[in-house]
Parts: structure tokens; sequence; C-alpha cells
């Protein structure tokens, strides 16, 4: 009997670990010659080895069913939505199984890890994978950036040598994979900076200054941003005396101001660098910057039909998400056949790429990103879906800061681009936080074994 059960637990954590490299690994592959096809295959084996645990697992523990179940019921709303969005939209099949899996895709991953009574030498093996799988992402990229330049490495069509410091999610310049890898390469750094303190504190302090390496040489300074904004937000969460609060909304807007008058009116060598951005005439609510970085919220509307879009939106895939961005300029030719629909608020505001030279010298004012993309495919009512599905993950997942922090800076990416929407960063998250969670559900039993112990 017990060992039957450990074989079912040795099983199931090694499906999962092939599941993940599925996401892992694919762009790798596809950068030395690789049919771009395996970049789709994680849609097929991540839903179908999530499904077959969560209806083959046997866990008996309460809380651990209440807490899966709570996340599925949350993707089973985003999913009402979304078919009731296309319907309404006469958006196609393939547009609500792609859209969907885009967005919850992560969230099935991770409710089959947490259904999994993952313990003892399974879950070390698995944590030491998911480990060394970042690990290699890590080292790969800082591989590339000496020989990529040298060219020793080949560097792909496409973008600078900087956008191709790719690590394992390499896939041309241009295609953002620089900012997922070193995203994922931080995530994983200061996982292992702050929960393997028996590791000498240079190696992990080493590890997490390569981390911020990565991000500099691959020119991706806006993680930088992102992970800044993410701790301050998760700042602004621990206060919990209203009044505090106040105060510091309150001198964050002053130092913004100070900040903001100093750049535009003094002239020190020092500031010269960021006043080549703030010296140009594109700020104010109708300047360049704004009208660009919020033109779908003034095209997509323009395309409503009904007081009903404003609720569901247009339709999944049919506005800036990466779907209706980039899958369905890319893989037109592929998905149309299968009765994908396209919709031509996406290309009025792909234009503005090409029409506004802002977005090509920064994707901050990218005008295509996931939070404007989820409320235009699926209205208020999908926003609002979605943002409790992510609450379920903040209440009842993140066990500790390093799991807020990652919901939060990810969140923030997702006013930049649609890297919320990668399955290999959104993927490796949901693996760190169901290996956090487990480690601590692993401590509480261990807590409560040695109260057992003590009391009798």
């Amino acid at each position: 009997m017990i060992n039957s059960s450990k074989k079912g637990l040795i099983s199931n954590s090694s499906l999962i670990l092939i599941a993940y490299a599925i996401v892992f690994f694919p762009r790798f592959l596809t950068s030395f010659g690789a049919p771009d096809i395996i970049n789709f295959l994680h849609f097929i084996f991540v839903p179908a080895i999530s499904v077959f645990i969560l209806f083959t697992i046997r866990t008996k523990r309460r809380s651990q069913i209440n807490l899966v179940w709570d996340i599925l019921v949350g993707m089973i709303v985003v999913l009402l939505v979304t078919v009731f969005s296309a319907v309404v939209n006469q958006a196609g099949i393939v547009n609500i199984a792609l859209q969907y899996l885009f967005q919850t895709e992560a969230f099935l991953f991770l409710a089959a890890m947490l259904a999994v009574p993952l313990a003892g030498v399974s879950f070390l093996r698995l944590k030491e994978y998911v480990l060394k799988f970042a690990l290699c992402n890590l080292v790969l990229a800082l591989a590339q950036s000496v020989l990529l330049p040298i060219g020793i490495y080949p560097k792909p069509s496409g973008g600078t040598i900087q956008d191709n410091i790719t690590g394992v999610f390499g896939g041309g310049g241009g295609s953002a994979a620089n900012y997922v890898s070193c995203t994922v390469s931080f995530y994983f750094a200061l996982y292992f900076f702050l929960n393997y303190k028996f590791v000498p504190r240079w190696i992990r302090g080493g590890l997490l200054l390569a981390a911020c390496y990565q991000i500099q040489v691959s020119d991706s300074k806006q993680i930088f941003m992102a992970l800044a904004a993410g701790y301050g937000l998760l700042l602004l969460t621990k206060v919990k005396d209203p009044l505090k609060l106040c105060i510091y909304l309150v001198s964050i807007a002053a130092v913004t101001v100070v900040c903001g008058w100093a750049l535009l009116n003094l002239k020190l060598e020092i500031l010269q660098p960021y006043q080549n951005w703030i010296n140009r005439d594109i700020w104010g609510f109708d300047g360049l910057a704004a009208r660009t970085k919020f033109a779908a919220f003034r095209i997509i509307p323009s395309y409503f039909t009904s007081p009903l879009n404003w609720l569901i939106g247009l339709g999944p895939g049919h506005t800036v998400t990466r779907l209706g961005g980039w899958v369905m300029r890319d893989y037109k030719s592929m998905l149309v056949p299968l009765g994908a629909t396209i919709h031509p608020a996406s290309q009025r505001i792909f234009d503005i790429v090409t029409i506004s030279y802002l977005p090509r010298e920064s994707t901050v004012y990218f005008p295509l990103y996931t939070w404007a993309g989820i409320w235009g495919d699926t209205g208020v009512v999908g926003l609002s879906a979605y943002i409790y599905l992510c609450s379920i993950v903040w209440r009842r997942v993140c066990v500790d800061d390093l799991g807020k922090f990652m919901l939060l800076s990810t969140a923030v990416l997702g006013c930049i681009l649609t890297q919320m929407e990668e399955p290999g960063q959104m993927i490796t998250i949901a693996c760190l936080l169901s290996i956090r969670w487990h480690e601590e559900q692993e401590k509480k039993a261990a807590r409560d074994l040695h109260l057992l112990s003590n009391s009798s």
C-alpha cells in the first residue's frame, strides 16, 4: 500500500516536470532549427497533464482540496465570461481556446501542483530540477552576453545583440524573450537567496547580482522599473494604518513632482540621461506619450456597437492581448483556416507602433499590453473575473512576501507589454508559488508532529 502510494507521488512529480520542460525549452529548440509548432505543444500537454493529475490524485486534506476548488471555480468564471463575450462578438472557437489558455494555463498548472501531496524525496527532486532549469536559463544568458558580440554564438535574425540575450527563451530579436528570460532569472535568484540560507551568502548574492547583470546587459531596464514598482506596491500593502498610508502616498507624489521639476528645469550632467526623455515635447494628458500608450482605450470603444460591449468587450483575441496583438499576426496563415477570427481594432492599434516613433524607441510606450487587452477583449466583467482569480492566489497561495512581490511586479509588467501571458514566465511563477506553499505545509506538519510528540 505504501509502495503504491509512493509510486503515485513520483509519477505525478515527474509529470509536472515534463509539463514544465515542455513550456520552458521550446523556444531554445526552435532557435536551433526545430519546427515552430513545438511552441504550441504546451497548450496540449500542460492542460492534459494538469487535468490528469486533478482527476487521479487522491488528496485527503480538506484545506488542500478547498484551495484547489477555489482556483478551479475562479477559472470557470473566467471561462464563462470569455465564452459569452465570444458568442456575442462572433469570435472563433480557436480564439476562445487560445485566449483562455494564455490567461489561465498557469492557474491550471498551479492547481495541479497544489493538489499533489508533494513531500520528501519526490519534492526535493522536483525543486532541484525546477531550479536547475532556471539556472540553465541564467547561465546561458550570461554566456550569450559574451559569445554573441564576438560572433561565436549564432545570432538570430532581427533585433540588436542585447535583444538576443534571451537565455533559453530565444525567439529572435523583437520577440521580447530577453524580458522574459531576465525576469525568470531574477525571480529564481531571489527565491534562492531567501530560501537557501544554508548556502554561503556570497553564492546566493552572486546569483542575484548575476540576474541583475542579465537585466542590464540585455537592455531590459523596464524590468528594473517593474521590479521596483512591484516592491513599492508590496510595501504599500503592508501598511495597516490608513493615516500612514496617506502619508506614504503624499510623500511619493511630492517626490515625483520634485523630481519632475528638477528634470524639466535643472541643467546638471547627472540628469542628462533622464532628460533625454523628459525634455521631449511628448508629455501631458494629450501629449504623444499618453496618446500612444493609451491608444487602446481610445480606439477600442470606437468599435463598440452596443452598451453590452462596455461589459464584455469585443471578444477574445480581438484587441491587444498577446493573442490579438502578436499571435494572430504571426500565425495568421495557420490559425485563420482553423476558424480564428481577427478584428480590425487589433491592426488599427498596431498601426500606432508604425506611426509613432516612441514604441520603437522604448516598449514602455507600447499601446498593446495585457491589462488593456483583457479589458478590450472581455470588458469590465472579464477584467473583474480575472482579478478575482488572481486574488485567490494572492489570498490563499502566497505564503510570504516573495510570492506577493512576484504577483505585483508581474502585474506591473502587464501594463508595459504582454509578459503576463508568456507561458514560460507564468508557469515558472506558478512553480515557485507552489513550491513555497508546499514548503510551508511541510514545516507546519513538522511543527504539529513535534507538538503532538511533546504532549504525549
